[in-house]
């Protein structure tokens, strides 16, 4: 949890900082976030000219850097500092030359050549025309966004890393369950976004907590005010860039200037002035629209370190702050399912809501041939075994197969004979439970539920809940010049974040997600640089960073202990942050209690170390160094340290055949003795349980990285960008040696238990020993790093040229190697979550016949809880323990990256880029899991005796590095540098990506992986569509300043009032078009016991024919549930279905506009007020269909969510900026 300590840590390391700036401690300026200026001297008949001299000034802090053009008449800066530089180039016999206000950018070469006229070098001439747009000295792929372009373009939140979704090849990330979409991630190319790197002032600026818990991507997230300008890098940067292949995202804190200059601000959001949600006005009793109040306020201030008759910084030391603060009281609509009013005033006996035709309708059958309207409550009671061909003795009826069966609850005479009770007067005799039945303690959870609050079983109850968020946010910097050869600055930024995001459920019932609950989020990052020129030529750079994230999160009634006892469960661990409800998942209603992973504490410690060195020697830029990240991030988040209990209908619907709905009768009925001959005893309870312990791991890791890049201009047309990389990312440790890994090798010959050397002394449970033996694990100690050999040979070699084939075209192309050594973020494959540290158990159904059955004996009910599972680690019973396993001899994930561009210049500020991009990603770590099934078998069928360690849980996460993946597309680009007041951006992406990962963190809509162990089907089997594959994106994004008033092209004389009427304004806007995100469906009848469906396609169907709208995407027509297996071992897989992502979700289509009044209010200071309109359409921006049953047609393909949540509708925000 956060403490003052937090915050006085964080305030000392600031104080600390700033001393050490102030009294000139080394310190370094980052060459990642710099550019460069080069160019070539000539004469005006084309002739180089060596040895002019040639001046670098920077007009905001006066520095002044000189260098000599070269024998052939090149010069070049680098690195420099990003800014406004003036170029002056003087030698003997010619006029002198001077070229101001040339803007240099993150990572961009400004190519200025330079012609010199015969004369007195007293004599200057003024160069005005704009450098040419070409990149023609790297191969990279990306995008330089300006602070104008920051600061101006509409952005919902100021969160100014959404921009990075303006770039070909970029797009929104896919539904990732986190909030991660809603804080600005992205996926580039086709990569996920764990591949994505963020980079502050040149330092390291990722969130590496476990799992995203905060939303963010990034540790620290500055104002767009201080943002002097980032870049997008997309594809085949420089060997200098480590960590990842995605998208390298490269901001810039403003520095101060001898110039005094700042703004304060004050954005301001109010639901009056929006529209309202469209599920708001979709409901059937309209639900009001709901609050939202949004303030944002704030200021920035920079300029030289003046100190009134003590110290004047003018031209030497410099300051920038800025301070934002945020306060959102923001409704989010919650859709969510809940017992019907019938169910309730019937106390829960009348349940005719779950057949009623209008609500959702399709049949099932059973073994006997009887068919039954989908709904239909069966008695647990009455199951029994039949087999094949034989009478049934309780209906008279034979067997068509072999397996279980059971009775509805049925109050007709009899069900002698009936084969048939899909008629209406059939119908109207189920779903009427017995009272004397119902289990009281069921039925007062049950009223924890609201009322609904619209017709029908599913999404039947809607509600505006409250979303509080403050944030508070500050960064400070400092730059000084020692002298012209050496320059450093420092800067530390510090945010702090409280939000409490709301579940669909008010009091214990809750209901929440992972990312729902209180969160306390407090986040620093700092920089120290140095830059020390030893000549011209050869410069060295030094850098240190530190970041640290600490988020907290909580579920609600937390701290309140005894709650469970209340509801008559036992068992439950009763602690500090462990309170509440535990999870009850409850088929055709939404669950209630705290969500799993639940609380979190996370914590992320980076530290980092790097150094570069640059030469430049004739046609050849050298430049090398070593980066070294020191990564702490201890984490808690037990699995289900309250438990997790699942009614899915297992026991209350026809056995194997489910879908109706029934989880509310599961957990209403008490399981007891049968009620029918050879009938099975005590059916019921839970079909699925879960627990954890309570505890955390301390993990650590290292990151070591060496480059070298030399930039080889072989002539002045042609560039050669030849760089290697070498990486090792150390294997994650735990700080304790609290670790162990399960090697899933075969039983008795080479299957292991390897636990740390380091706690050798630890306790282990004689069971658990026991248990190990029976199943052939020999337990083994290892001092090996991380329990996995961890490569050592990641050399990735960066090639690339730049090819200038007329003054207006260029020719790009390039091919490099990138390692993703950080792809493995998450709480699930750690294997610090393993016996006797942090473990869990999961107990299945063995079968639809038999109750879950605890290591102690007892049977699971609703009232045992957890009492039969004893979480003690020196008397754990090894049943249902879940091995977790981490492949050995893993390599880490790489992309190969290619790319060919052409890029041409139009006109001075025009330039259309068209080009093709491809990579090839392997080695993506996967989670197969293990000890699973790896033959077919049949509905019904106990899958323990059938994996390879049937005393252990079944399906325990187990990481592997096998999965690999494609992506081809296209890219058009057209960009328009500010010029007559027009700036403009427009791009298209074409692209197919696909491959076998199932992202280790669930994001994406893939259903994992069907039968990975299944000899010939494997992970391949599920080669489809990368989650993050958007076919066609389309972006286009501007600013105009309206000609008109003082200055301007049209009233230009205007002045007084009638300037201020018609003067000073501007629009902007960004436009987004996107096609929807693929996703699979699964097959609503279960066709084998222990693998996954996927539905089939019908021939000569469009899936998307019907409505197509948001009641019904999809056509339920158009797909056909696989046959079910028949025999144990089978070789047919056709009851796995088809290929997987059949279908595409809704596409996203959103117009984003602003316009602006520039009030001049004296000659150094303005006005400026804004009016802004998220989604000026209000287009809806719907989510994928929820609801994916086919044979249910009522429901089938309805979506119930939008891809901006409770920020989809129109908003329109008003702000007031001062500037001097």
């Amino acid at each position: 949890m956060c403490s003052n300590k937090d915050a006085s840590r964080y305030f000392a390391v600031l104080t600390a900082l700033l001393a050490w700036v102030l009294l000139g401690a080394q310190a370094a300026f980052a060459q990642i976030d710099t550019g460069a200026v080069l160019g070539t001297v000539m004469d005006q008949t084309g002739g180089v000219v060596p040895g002019a001299k040639v001046t670098l000034t920077n007009e905001g802090t006066g520095l002044a850097l000189t260098t000599t053009s070269a024998s052939d008449g090149s010069y070049i800066f680098t690195p420099i500092k990003i800014g406004d530089y003036s170029v002056a180039v003087e030698k003997e016999g010619f006029q002198r030359v001077n070229r101001q206000h040339l803007t240099v950018h993150v990572q961009e070469q400004v190519k200025l050549d330079v012609t010199l006229v015969p004369g007195q070098v007293t004599q200057t001439v003024q160069v005005t025309s704009a450098p040419p747009l070409l990149q023609t000295q790297s191969s990279s792929v990306g995008q330089t966004v300006g602070s104008q372009a920051v600061n101006d373009l509409p952005l919902n939140g100021r969160n100014y890393t959404f921009l990075a979704q303006l770039v070909a090849g970029v797009a929104q990330t896919a539904p990732t369950g986190r909030g991660l979409e809603a804080s600005g991630s992205f996926a580039a190319n086709g990569l996920p976004l764990v591949h994505n790197n963020y980079i502050l002032d040149g330092i390291d600026n990722n969130n590496d907590t476990v799992d995203f818990l905060n939303g963010a991507a990034y540790a620290v997230l500055p104002p767009p005010d201080a943002i002097q300008e980032f870049k997008v890098q997309t594809s085949n940067f420089s060997a200098e860039f480590g960590r990842a292949g995605g998208a390298v995202v490269n901001a810039t804190i403003k520095s101060g200037t001898n110039r005094v200059h700042g703004n304060v601000w004050e954005f301001v959001r109010n639901d009056k002035f929006d529209a309202a949600n469209f599920f708001e006005n979709a409901s059937p009793t309209h639900i009001q629209k709901g609050e939202f109040r949004r303030n944002q306020f704030g200021g920035s201030i920079g300029g030289p370190v003046i100190i009134p008759h003590v110290y004047n910084g003018k031209d030497k030391t410099f300051f920038f702050g800025d301070f934002e603060a945020t306060r959102i009281r923001q409704a989010e609509p919650q859709i969510a399912s809940v017992p019907t009013a019938l169910e309730t005033s019937s106390g829960y006996t009348d349940f005719q809501d779950l057949i009623n035709p209008v609500y959702q309708n399709g049949t099932r059958s059973d073994l006997l041939g009887r068919t039954f309207p989908l709904g239909a409550i069966f008695d647990p009671a009455t199951t029994r075994a039949v087999t094949s061909g034989q009478v049934d003795p309780v209906t008279g009826l034979p067997a068509m197969s072999s397996g279980f069966v059971r009775d509805p609850f049925y109050t007709g005479a009899s069900l002698a004979g009936i084969s048939d009770f899909t008629t209406p007067a059939q119908e109207a005799l189920l779903n009427m439970l017995p009272a004397n039945r119902l289990d009281p303690n069921a039925i007062k959870l049950l009223s924890l539920y609201p009322s609904p609050t619209g017709p029908g079983i599913v999404g039947n109850f809607t509600a505006d809940r409250v979303n509080k968020h403050d944030i508070n946010h500050y960064d400070v910097r400092i730059d000084h010049n020692f002298s012209t050869a050496d320059q450093m600055f420092g800067r530390v930024s510090f945010s702090h974040d409280n939000n409490f995001k709301p579940a669909p459920f008010v009091g214990f019932a809750d209901g929440g997600s992972f990312n729902t609950g209180q969160y306390v989020d407090v986040n620093f990052n700092s920089v120290l640089s140095e830059t020390h020129s030893f000549s011209s030529a050869l410069i060295n750079e030094f850098r240190f960073g530190y970041s640290r994230i600490h988020t907290t999160q909580l579920q609600p009634f937390g701290n309140t202990l005894g709650v469970p006892e209340q509801f008559g469960i036992a068992g439950i661990p009763q602690a500090p942050a462990n309170g509440g409800l535990p999870r009850l998942d409850i088929n055709g209603l939404s669950g209630i209690g705290g969500n799993a992973f639940l609380p979190g504490n996370r914590v992320s410690d980076t530290t980092q170390v790097a150094e570069n060195l640059t030469k430049v020697y004739g046609k050849h830029t050298f430049k090398g160094g070593f980066e070294m990240q020191r990564l702490r991030h201890p984490w808690l988040a037990p699995a289900w340290s309250r438990g997790e209990f699942s009614f899915d209908g297992t026991y209350t619907e026809v056995p194997n055949n489910g879908g109706g709905g029934t989880g509310l009768a599961q957990l209403l009925l008490t399981p007891g003795p049968t009620k029918v001959p050879n009938g099975f005893n005590n059916v019921g309870g839970p079909a699925f349980a879960a627990a954890s312990n309570f505890a955390g791991p301390d993990d650590i890791r290292n990151l070591y990285g060496l480059y070298f890049q030399d930039d080889w201009k072989i002539t002045p047309k042609l560039t050669l960008n030849l760089g290697l990389r070498w990486e090792f990312f150390g294997s994650v440790g735990e700080k304790y040696g609290a670790q162990a890994n399960f090697i899933p090798k075969p039983p008795g010959a080479g299957a292991e238990y390897l636990i740390t050397t380091r706690r050798k002394s630890t306790p282990l449970s004689p069971t658990f020993l026991s248990t190990l033996a029976t199943d052939g694990i020999q337990l083994a100690y290892s001092s090996l790093p991380g329990l996995v050999a961890t490569p050592t040979k990641d050399f990735a070699p960066r090639l690339g040229f730049a090819y200038q084939a007329t003054p207006k075209l260029v020719a790009r192309g390039a091919y490099g190697i990138f390692f993703a050594g950080f792809e493995d973020i998450g709480g699930a494959p750690d294997i610090g979550e393993n016996y006797p540290f942090l473990y869990d158990f999961l107990f299945f159904a063995p079968d639809p016949a038999h109750p879950m059955i605890y290591p102690d004996g007892s049977q699971a009910t609703l009232e045992e809880g957890l009492a039969g599972v004893n979480l003690s680690p020196t008397a754990v019973n090894g049943a249902g323990l879940a091995l977790q396993g981490w492949q050995t001899d893993y390599q880490w994930p790489y992309v190969q990256e290619y790319n060919l561009m052409f890029q041409y210049q139009m006109t001075p500020n025009d330039s259309v880029q068209l080009g093709y991009l491809g990579n090839n990603s392997h080695h993506l770590l996967s989670s197969p899991g293990l000890n699973t099934p790896s033959v077919i078998l049949p509905p019904g069928v106990d899958q323990h005796p059938f994996v390879p360690f049937p005393d252990f849980g079944i399906g325990a996460t187990y990481v592997t590095s096998q999965a690999n993946s494609y992506y081809h597309s296209l890219q058009l680009t057209y960009e328009r540098r500010f010029g007559g007041g027009l700036s403009m951006l427009a791009n298209y992406s074409y692209s197919k990506c696909r491959g076998d990962e199932s992202n280790l963190l669930g994001i994406g809509n893939t259903l994992g992986y069907r039968a990975p162990h299944l000899s010939g089907f494997g992970i391949q089997g599920d080669y489809g569509l990368c989650s993050e594959a958007l076919t066609n994106v389309i972006h286009y994004s501007g600013t105009y300043q309206l000609p008109l008033g003082s200055g301007r092209r049209f009233a230009q004389s205007a002045a007084g009032a009638i300037d201020q009427v018609i003067g000073g304004w501007s629009i902007n806007w960004i436009l987004t078009l996107e096609g929807g995100f693929p996703f699979t469906l699964g097959c609503p009848i279960p066709t084998t016991s222990n693998f996954g469906c996927n539905a089939l396609l019908v021939p000569g169907q469009n899936i998307y024919a019907g409505p197509h709208n948001v009641n019904q995407w999809l056509n339920p027509n158009a797909f056909a549930n696989p046959p079910a297996a028949a025999t144990i071992g089978q070789t047919d897989y056709a009851p796995l279905g088809g290929a997987p992502t059949q279908a595409y979700g809704p596409g996203f289509h959103r117009l984003d506009f602003s316009a602006f009044k520039t009030f001049r209010t004296s000659e150094g200071t303005h006005l400026e007020f804004r009016a802004e309109f998220f989604n000026l359409t209000n287009r809806p921006q719907f989510g994928n269909p929820g609801f994916l049953d086919f044979t249910n047609t009522s429901v089938f393909g309805r979506i119930t969510s939008l891809q901006d949540g409770a920020n989809d509708p129109r908003q329109i925000q008003f702000a007031l900026k001062f500037y001097w």
